[in-house]
């Protein structure tokens, strides 16, 4: 107990000196700062990448909030009610619940699921369905939790802001980021003021930062196939010989790409759900 108050209190003074840090130092993303001495980029590494053609920056936000329940185990009380909570605060806004038995009317044919997603545990396939979904369609994403505020101030500062493709809660703790495998970690600790949760976002439909953001989700897919086969995960992703780390398709891509696209990112505290107590 006195080792997790000790952590717990380092993290809040370190989080507090990264604000100040972030506030005071401005940030410009530059590639070249990642280099290792021999000039080469981590292997994970995605951000030099162009974004694939045909993306778009002004495409309207549909009035919709999803959520992904990607399992056939049924769903606690504490999901429930932080379903219940996203519709009564939200009564202008579709919430829609995807789930396998409704997947397949949103499956577009000109891109299907990547054939790894049913091998996929079942929290990385709502990793993988976020960035498809936000691609795609764009709007809103909550996770299953419960939720105190409306977000329609959300779509009117994207509305207000054509210059911002994305917005959501600011991070809570530079302990929440990812980055850890493209050697990004330090500089998105300092920066996670700046960036928004992984937890509930809107997103502009088609944008680069959606397209990059799916590309390598499914490059990671790929290059995970043949292991996921042998070894497919079950609800969390913590049985024997199932590859894929906790974050790795998931914080470990979206807060990098922040800070490759973090003047298109804009924050809303209003989107901040519980997140605790709610499995």
């Amino acid at each position: 107990m006195a080792r997790k108050r000790a952590r717990t209190g380092y993290v809040r003074a370190r989080d507090s000196a990264f604000r100040l840090y972030d506030r005071h130092v401005p940030y410009q993303f530059d590639i070249d700062r990642h280099r290792d001495s021999w000039g080469n980029l981590p292997r994970m590494y995605f951000l030099d990448r162009e974004p694939p053609p045909g993306t778009e920056t002004d495409r309207t936000v549909p009035d919709v909030i999803y959520s992904f329940w990607t399992g056939d185990n049924q769903m606690g009380p504490a999901r429930q009610q932080g379903i219940e909570s996203i519709v009564a605060h939200n009564p202008d806004l579709a919430h829609v619940l995807v789930t396998p038995d409704n997947l397949t009317e949103f499956v577009l044919p000109q891109h299907p699921l990547h054939p790894a997603y049913a091998h996929l545990s079942l929290v990385h396939r709502a990793d993988y369905l976020r960035a498809y979904f936000m691609h795609h369609y764009g709007g809103g994403y909550s996770d299953i939790k419960q939720t105190d505020h409306g977000w329609r101030h959300a779509w009117q500062t994207l509305s207000d802001s054509p210059e911002l493709w994305a917005i959501g809660y600011p991070e809570v703790s530079s302990a929440s980021c990812g980055g850890r495998d493209l050697k990004l970690g330090p500089d998105v600790r300092r920066r996670f003021n700046s960036l928004i949760g992984y937890a509930a976002f809107v997103f502009r439909p088609n944008s680069p930062f959606t397209a990059e953001w799916l590309r390598e989700v499914e490059r990671r897919l790929d290059f995970y196939s043949q292991q996921l086969v042998l070894a497919p995960g079950n609800t969390w992703g913590d049985n024997p010989g199932y590859p894929i780390g906790w974050i790795e398709l998931g914080s470990d891509l979206f807060h990098p790409l922040q800070l490759k696209y973090l003047t298109h990112i804009g924050q809303d505290p209003a989107l901040l759900p519980h997140l605790d107590d709610h499995r």
